[in-house]
């Protein structure tokens, strides 16, 4: 089940206010200017040009620039806010060749026309695989992508957060290769395509840290260096580094991995593949079960069989060897009971011997005897006392 919980706030106004003709009505001028900006805001678009000023306002750190046209016919002022020119993840330089999302805006106080830019991104793959490179060592050497600080990936994974595009083939193939193992999907819609994805990654991502989920998928499809700018963004990268639960990011790529994917707990090359990798302690689990289940139902009978069969034969064994020790046995009290009897004192008193005892001691020697001892006379019929009148060694 996939329960969207919102769509990532996403600037795509199309205003219709003002567009009606206003024939014969007076304006103020700070009223005019508010139309005006009104109807500007519907003008999003994207434009290229070379920084040729740029200047930080210091107690608001936010970005004044200009940008020319490089046949020199133009140039526009521009701002961007100190929070959307740090998610850009770029340095903005004179000489540098950008392309400025934005759109037109009238500052009421001056009537300065400038662009308010929700994106700013370098032009061309160099420029990219510049700061690409840079940013990751950077990070490399604080070492945010060293596994040893990586999460572990729950093995029986129930819920999950995802962040993709509703739209297209990625969330589809994701979903279909999932396993049908009760999974609850919460699914965020947001852009993963350019620059100016990265503020609704960024805010879909901080939406979920406030939901009971298990792990959290990000994914794509593959792309340019361009293409996958959002997903090279060092404050994205932050982001994902301290998130509560396990991150598994699965953006098709060629050579160059994005940095999102080198900091998430895990990574993987494709939406599939991050299906795949959820699966497969379940799918283990199934098959497993399924296996004792075979053992309870087939083998179990048998073996029952064959310890029944076993205990019989022991049955007829143990009879027959109780018989053997029985027969044994009776041999040897039999040879025993003979033994007694042959050394029974009293068969020797039969013959005509007798015992003689001093003190309930038997006398086998006259040396401990003397005259006048009383002893005791054992015969083997009956017995006597009689008093030692004269003793021969």
């Amino acid at each position: 089940m996939v329960r969207p919980i919102r769509q990532a706030p996403l600037d795509r106004t199309r205003g219709k206010q003002g567009r009606q003709a206003h024939h014969g009505k007076v304006f103020g001028v700070a009223e005019y200017i508010e139309l005006l900006n009104i109807l500007f805001k519907s003008q999003e678009a994207r434009i290229l040009g070379e920084i040729s000023q740029c200047k930080v306002h210091a107690p608001s750190g936010h970005v004044y620039f200009t940008m020319k046209d490089k046949s020199g016919n133009g140039i526009l002022d521009c701002i961007i806010w100190k929070g959307i020119y740090a998610l850009c993840g770029i340095t903005l330089e004179p000489g540098l060749e950008v392309i400025v999302s934005g759109h037109p805006n009238l500052y009421a106080a001056t009537g300065r026309f400038s662009i308010i830019a929700s994106a700013v991104e370098p032009v061309g793959e160099g420029a990219l695989k510049k700061a690409y490179d840079a940013l990751k060592k950077k990070l490399e050497a604080e070492g945010l992508f060293e596994e040893a600080r990586k999460k572990i990936v729950p093995e029986f994974v129930r819920t999950i957060g995802v962040i993709t595009s509703r739209e297209g083939a990625v969330i589809h193939d994701f979903l279909n290769n999932l396993g049908k193992y009760g999974f609850r999907i919460s699914l965020i819609d947001s852009r993963v395509e350019g620059q100016q994805a990265a503020q609704d990654l960024l805010s879909a991502i901080q939406t979920f840290r406030t939901e009971e989920i298990d792990v959290l998928v990000i994914i794509r499809g593959g792309g340019s260096l361009e293409s996958l700018q959002a997903f090279n963004n060092e404050m994205l990268v932050r982001e994902i580094i301290d998130f509560p639960v396990p991150v598994i990011v699965g953006v098709g790529h060629d050579k160059d991995v994005s940095l999102l994917a080198l900091a998430a707990d895990r990574m993987v090359s494709t939406p599939t593949a991050v299906a795949n990798l959820i699966n497969i302690s379940w799918e283990q689990a199934y098959r497993r079960l399924a296996e004792l289940r075979y053992f309870l139902l087939n083998r179990v009978p048998v073996e029952i069989r064959r310890v029944g069969s076993e205990i019989e034969d022991m049955r007829d064994a143990i009879r027959t060897s109780f018989e053997d020790v029985q027969k044994t046995a009776g041999e040897k009290i039999a040879s025993a009971i003979e033994l007694i009897r042959v050394n029974d004192p009293r068969r020797q008193l039969r013959l005509g011997y007798a015992v003689v005892q001093r003190e309930g001691k038997t006398i086998r020697d006259v040396d401990r005897l003397t005259t006048g001892d009383l002893v005791a006379i054992q015969l083997y019929k009956g017995s006597f006392e009689s008093e030692v009148k004269k003793i021969k060694q």
